[in-house]
Formats: structure tokens, C-alpha cells, sequence
């Protein structure tokens, strides 16, 4: 079939990080990858590689805790290949293989494999939220992934055979199984094995499942996005992760389809999105548990337009990450600036604040705002996974992987080609060699510092005679940005260059004061703080005279000075203020007392908060 998508998805391996801001996040690329294999590999986690070994034969013991333990794993050795892509670290490998076996063994005859019934008394296709589609959906892509990367056919294999039992099972749209989907990844999984083998049936399996949404609302309703059917949604609704992998796989589909139908419902559902159930720091999904705006319980949700609470969001790490996905494929399909600027709002924000600076310990949720003497505690659903400490081992670990996979990956969220070109979606250090359809060679360098550093260059090494077209977005938060010291809007730009060409952008970025909607009632009145993408946030540690978080208001002039932070690597550029003091009363409710001294303070990025002693956190702040 045709291909929709005006932009491809590079080949991994054909993009790596060099310096700057994402090859710093996975330069102790083994270390990370040890520590979360430990992880892996303890008993007491909730996602383990050792239930596979169980299933081989191999290792004594019973499936232990989540029915979704699968797909987490898969999601790590994805985070793995795509990092022996760019440095045939053969340590790497050796992790991988250890592995396989272990999978081979844990598929059955017939091509189902999960060891959550496998292992199990539980029986196929019984609930929903016993993830089956997810851990395979998971399984394909990795698999997909790591025949690209290395040739080894094993787990191809497993994933084709997996994929021609998923068809023999759903194609023929059995209504008792028309309610399954529940965190859809497989529908970015079919469409990628698809990619690869040209089977038609994986394609349409994957279309299947999109249209499968709504035809049994009495299960699942709104939080399986079960409740209406997904061409006539009007916004995100339902569980965010699921949501949002539905409407990434929903891009998917139309990149090879061309449906119109299933474009305009994904950006409708965007614009309800960014219009209305968005953070500023790109977080999504709010509410542990609740009701939908049609009335159905839902949980890990998105919730009703402008309830963006600070303190209880939920923000699953996995939720804001997927709609960067989802993103993602949206500017690759439209070239669309809108959806570039909140890929990288979210990546630099809260996609990446559930790590801390190490990738060793996580967060599952991130709120935008933390009392350390007094916490919510996780005795009622709404707060659950509230961050209170970092974890290593968890109840729910799916977004370590998650993120694992992000940052290795992310060579392939920043150059991505065309037909006669190649477009750049992300400024940062990495270079491309890669191939056009037509077999030219392109080879280009980036060097930047960015997002701390305005100075962007960006070198055509090698190109067709007769060049090539250059896409690139400059963001919407720079009005002063120039290329080759001529002004440049805002947008995206499509130019042609030559081989030898160099070019020089510059984007121009200070602290500038964020208002929010008045609907968003737990902001009105607020100021938050940014610099170019990154979000800041104000810690207590980094407060002078003693002063609580609570009692300082910012004022509109308020003016920023730039400076280190030497206790954080990365060269990270924090932000120096003075706010004024305006003291609390001690009750629930009294006059507002007269603003007293300036205080100096100190912000940091969002993303790399909790990463010293506990402390109090806030990024909304009075006006004064």
C-alpha cells in the first residue's frame, strides 16, 4: 500500500547521539542497563524476566505479580537493541541473548504466548486487564526492532508466528472479544511487522482493532476508550496510556491507509487535548480513579476539561511519554509544527522528570507540586503512586522501561526522511547516515547544546548531486530565531542544501512568566516559568533565609539571571530570581498580610527535581 506519512521513521542504527543533552542521559549506557536487569531479575518486582525462565524450565518458582510483566520486559530489551544499534557493544548483546531462549520457550504450539496464563490458572482472553494484547503488542515491536538491528531471526519468528495467531483469533470479529484492546500496543506492533514483511494481513489486523472500539460499550466503556467508537470520539477520554497508544497506533494505520475518517478523529481528539487536558509540562492523565465526562469509573484518566489538579496529578511517566509518541507520528504525517512543539515539551519535561539525573531509580507518577512534612498518603485511590521516594524495585514498573527505551531511541525522534529529503524534529548532537528511497547516501552532523545553549549547526557531509530538502521546526516559544544570521518565523521550513553546506541557527531563549487558562481553577491567578521548552520548578533547598515555598508570589517584572547548577551534571542552566515574601496565616482561611522582603531563589528544570534530600516543590506561584 501507498505510504500517507509525508516523513518515514528511520532505520535504527542510522542516527546516533554524539553530545549535548540526550547522549549525556545514556552515556553510562551499561550501567543502566545492569541496574534495571537487576531490577528484572528480584523476586519482589512487578515485572520479571525470571517468569520466562519459569516457563523454560529454567528457573524454579511461580508467576508473580503483574498480569502486564511481559511487555515490560519486552520494552527493556527494546531499550537495549536500540542502544547496540549505534555502538555494537557485543555487552549488550550478551544481555539480549541471555533472554530469548527463555521467550522461544514461553510460546505455545499454537502461537499465544504469555506467561501471566501460561503460568497461571487463568484462561485466555477471559478480562481485559489481563494484558495480552499489550505484552504481545510490545513483543512484535521489539522483535521488529531487533531483526532490523542484527538479522538474528529468533524472535522475529515469535513474533510472526504470535501475529498469525492474533489474526486466526480476531479476524473473524468474534463479539465476544470485541471489548479486548485494553493498552493497544499491538496495533504499532502489526503496523510494524507489516513494514517488514509486506503482510497484508498484519495491516489489516491492526485496522481491525481500531475499529473494534465501541462495539461493546457495556465493558470497559470510556476507560478502554470502549464507550464510542473511535472515529466518532470527539476527545481523550479513559485511561491515558491506553488512550494514547490507541490514537498512536490510529496514526499508524492512516500512514498506510490513508483513511480520512481516522485522521480527523485523532486530531480532533489532539485539539480537545491541548486545548483542554494538558499540563505545562506536557503530563497527562490526572485522575487515579473517578468517572468520565459520560459517567463511566475510569482510572489513571484523563479527566473533564481544565481539572488539572498540581499536587494529586497522576501523570503516569508512561501516559506523557506515549502521547509524545503520539505526537510524534502526528508531525511525521502532517508536518505540522503544533505537534513537533509538544513532542519536544513533553520530552524535555514530564516525559523525562519519572528518572532521576542517573536512570537509576523512578517515579511513577509526576505532580507538579510536593510537600515533604505532608504527604499524601497512598490510602485511597486517587493518590495512588503518589512519588513520595524514588524506587529501583515496584508494584507497577512499567515506565523504567519505558523511559530506557525513549532515551535510546531517541535518534529516531530527532531525524526522521522523505522521499527527496530528510527532516530534522528535534535539535540535539547526533549524526545521520542514511539512505533515500532512491539509495542516495545523506550523512549529516549536528552539534548543539541545546536546550541550555541558543546556538544550533548543523553540517551536510554528504548528499545527492543534486542536493537534497532540509524540513526542520523552529519552536513557537522563539521569535528571534535566525538561520545564517537571517530571521526565521516560527514553523516549520523546508529548504534545499547541498553536500558541504553548513548551516547556523540560533534560537534566542530566556525566562519567560506562563499564565493558565482562568477555566484551569487550580492555576488561575499562577505564574509558571519557562526557558525555551524546559518547564522550571522552584525546590526548598534552593530558597534563601529559611522561607517556605508557600509564602513567596512572583511578580510579572520579576527579572531572571542565568546561572550554573553545580551540584547537577549536564551543565544545566538554572534560573536566579528574587519572589516576595508574603507570610501565611496560621488558619484554614485570613487576611492577606502585607508582602515583606525580597527573597532569592533559585529554579531548576522541571525534570530534574527529587534529585537530592526531599524536599518541597512547586511550579505554579502567585502573582503578586
Amino acid at each position: 500500500m501507498d505510504n500517507f506519512s509525508k516523513f518515514q521513521t528511520l532505520k535504527t542504527g542510522d542516527s546516533k547521539l554524539t553530545t549535548g543533552f540526550w547522549a549525556n542521559r545514556v552515556n553510562d549506557y551499561m550501567g543502566i542497563i545492569f541496574n534495571l536487569e537487576e531490577a528484572l531479575l528480584s523476586n519482589d518486582n512487578a515485572a520479571r524476566m525470571l517468569n520466562f525462565g519459569i516457563a523454560a524450565g529454567e528457573v524454579e518458582g511461580k508467576f508473580h505479580m503483574n498480569e502486564w510483566s511481559d511487555g515490560d520486559c519486552y520494552k527493556f530489551l527494546e531499550g537495549c537493541i536500540n542502544q547496540y544499534a549505534v555502538t555494537n557493544d557485543e555487552r549488550i548483546l550478551t544481555v539480549i541473548n541471555k533472554y530469548i531462549p527463555w521467550i522461544e520457550a514461553s510460546q505455545e504450539e499454537d502461537g499465544y504466548i504469555g506467561t501471566q496464563t501460561l503460568l497461571t490458572d487463568r484462561e485466555r482472553w477471559t478480562d481485559t486487564e489481563n494484558h495480552e494484547l499489550y505484552n504481545m503488542g510490545h513483543l512484535l515491536t521489539m522483535a521488529c526492532i531487533h531483526f532490523e538491528v542484527t538479522g538474528d531471526e529468533r524472535l522475529f519468528n515469535v513474533a510472526k508466528k504470535a501475529a498469525d495467531y492474533l489474526w486466526v483469533t480476531f479476524s473473524p470479529r468474534p463479539p465476544e472479544l470485541s471489548h479486548f484492546g485494553f493498552n493497544p500496543s499491538q496495533i504499532m506492533g502489526l503496523v510494524e511487522l507489516y513494514r517488514l514483511t509486506n503482510n497484508e494481513n498484519y495491516l489489516k489486523l491492526a485496522d481491525i482493532y481500531t475499529q473494534m472500539r465501541g462495539e461493546n460499550p457495556a465493558i470497559g466503556g470510556d476507560c478502554n476508550q470502549n464507550h464510542v467508537a473511535l472515529r466518532d470520539e470527539t476527545h481523550p477520554t479513559g485511561h491515558a496510556v491506553t488512550g494514547a497508544y490507541l490514537y498512536a497506533g490510529a496514526a499508524d494505520v492512516y500512514a498506510q491507509t490513508g483513511e480520512k475518517a481516522l485522521l480527523d478523529a485523532i486530531e480532533r481528539i489532539w485539539n480537545d487535548l491541548i486545548k483542554r487536558r494538558i499540563y505545562i509540562t506536557g503530563g497527562v492523565g490526572p485522575q487515579y480513579v473517578g468517572y468520565s465526562d459520560r459517567g463511566d469509573p475510569v482510572y489513571e484518566a484523563f479527566t473533564s476539561e481544565y481539572n488539572l489538579p498540581q499536587r494529586v496529578a497522576y501523570n503516569e511517566t508512561c501516559a506523557n511519554i506515549a502521547v509524545a509518541m503520539w505526537a510524534k507520528r502526528m508531525l511525521l504525517l502532517t508536518n505540522k509544527a503544533e505537534y513537533g512543539d509538544w513532542m519536544e515539551n513533553i520530552l524535555f519535561n514530564a516525559g523525562i522528570s519519572g528518572s532521576n539525573l542517573e536512570m537509576t531509580r523512578y517515579f511513577y507518577a509526576n505532580p507538579l507540586a510536593h510537600k515533604a512534612h505532608h504527604h499524601i498518603e497512598p490510602t485511597f485511590g486517587q493518590y495512588s503512586h503518589v512519588p513520595n521516594e524514588r524506587f529501583f524495585t515496584f508494584d507497577c514498573w512499567c515506565c523504567p522501561p519505558q523511559l530506557l527505551r525513549t532515551f535510546t531511541g531517541m535518534p529516531k525522534w530527532i531525524y526522521a526522511i522523505a522521499e527527496k529529503g530528510v527532516s530534522i524534529n528535534l535539535f540535539a548532537g547526533a549524526d545521520l547516515d542514511t539512505k533515500l528511497a532512491d539509495g542516495s547516501q545523506v550523512k549529516i552532523v549536528m552539534t548543539t547544546d541545546y536546550p541550555w545553549d541558543e546556538n544550533v549547526k548543523i553540517e551536510v557531509v554528504d548528499a545527492p548531486k543534486d542536493g537534497i530538502e532540509l524540513t526542520f521546526r523552529i519552536p513557537n516559544w522563539c521569535n528571534k530565531a535566525t538561520l545564517d544570521n537571517q530571521k526565521i518565523a516560527s514553523g516549520m521550513h523546508t529548504i534545499e542544501v547541498q553536500k558541504g553546506q553548513v548551516l547556523e541557527i540560533k534560537l534566542p531563549m530566556k525566562a519567560q512568566l506562563y499564565a493558565a487558562n482562568p477555566m484551569v481553577e487550580q492555576a488561575n491567578g499562577m505564574c509558571a516559568i519557562k526557558r525555551g521548552s524546559v518547564v522550571y520548578c522552584l525546590e526548598s533547598s534552593d530558597i534563601s533565609n529559611g522561607v517556605s515555598i508557600d509564602e513567596l508570589v512572583i511578580s510579572k517584572d520579576t527579572l531572571f539571571t542565568e546561572e550554573a547548577i553545580p551540584e547537577f551534571p549536564y551543565n544545566m542552566v538554572g534560573l536566579r530570581a528574587d519572589l516576595i515574601r508574603r507570610p501565611q496565616g496560621d488558619k484554614l482561611y485570613y487576611p492577606i498580610l502585607e508582602d515583606q522582603e525580597k527573597v532569592s531563589v533559585r529554579f531548576i528544570p522541571y525534570f530534574s527535581w527529587a534529585n537530592r534530600e526531599e524536599q518541597d516543590m512547586g511550579i505554579w506561584f502567585p502573582r503578586a
